[in-house]
C-alpha cells in the first residue's frame, strides 16, 4: 500500500475519531492539498473498498479501512515507543514515527514489538537500559557492578 494511501486513512480515521465523519475539506487542511485531490483519491479509495465516500455528505472508513488504520495505528505506537526509549523527545519520537511507519519492514517492526514487550513486562529495568539512559546523559560508560559484567570483562582481555 503506498504512502499516499495509508496518509488518507491514518486522517480519517483522526477526523471520525473527532467529528465521526471526515469532511473533504478537512481532509484536504490536514493534508495540505487542494478539496479536488482530495476528491479523486477519495473516489479511488472507495473502489477499493477501503472508504464509503458520498460527495457533499464525507467519507468513513469500511470495515477494511478500519483494519488498516488500526494496524497503521499499532506501527506508529510502536515506534514512537521505540524512539522514546532510546531518549528521543517525544515531538521529534512522533514526527519520525510518521515517517519510519510507511517503510518499515514488518519482520522488523515485529521484532521491535517484542523487543518493547520485553522490556516494558521486565520485573524492573534492565541493567543495561539504565546503563544506556546514562551514557546518553554523559557520554560515559558506568561502571557495572553486575556479575554479569565480570564475566565480559573477562572474555574481552
Amino acid at each position: 500500500m503506498s504512502e499516499t494511501i495509508e496518509r488518507y486513512v491514518e486522517t480519517i480515521f483522526e477526523l471520525e475519531g473527532k467529528e465521526g465523519r471526515a469532511r473533504t475539506r478537512d481532509i484536504a487542511d490536514e493534508l495540505e492539498i487542494k478539496e479536488p485531490s482530495v476528491t479523486e483519491m477519495l473516489q479511488k479509495l472507495q473502489e477499493k473498498n477501503i472508504v464509503e465516500y458520498e460527495p457533499y455528505h464525507g467519507v468513513s472508513l469500511t470495515q477494511k479501512g478500519e483494519q488498516i488504520a488500526l494496524k497503521l495505528e499499532r506501527k506508529h505506537t510502536t515506534l514512537s515507543k521505540f524512539l522514546r526509549m532510546l531518549g528521543v523527545n517525544g515531538e521529534t519520537a512522533e514526527e519520525d514515527a510518521c515517517k519510519i511507519e510507511h517503510i518499515v519492514n514488518p519482520k522488523t517492526l515485529e521484532r521491535l514489538e517484542k523487543f518493547l514487550k520485553f522490556v516494558e513486562e521486565s520485573p524492573e529495568e534492565p541493567i543495561w537500559l539504565k546503563h544506556y539512559k546514562r551514557f546518553v546523559d554523559t557520554g560515559e560508560h558506568p561502571e557495572c557492578e553486575h556479575p554479569e559484567c565480570e564475566r565480559w570483562e573477562k572474555k574481552e582481555k
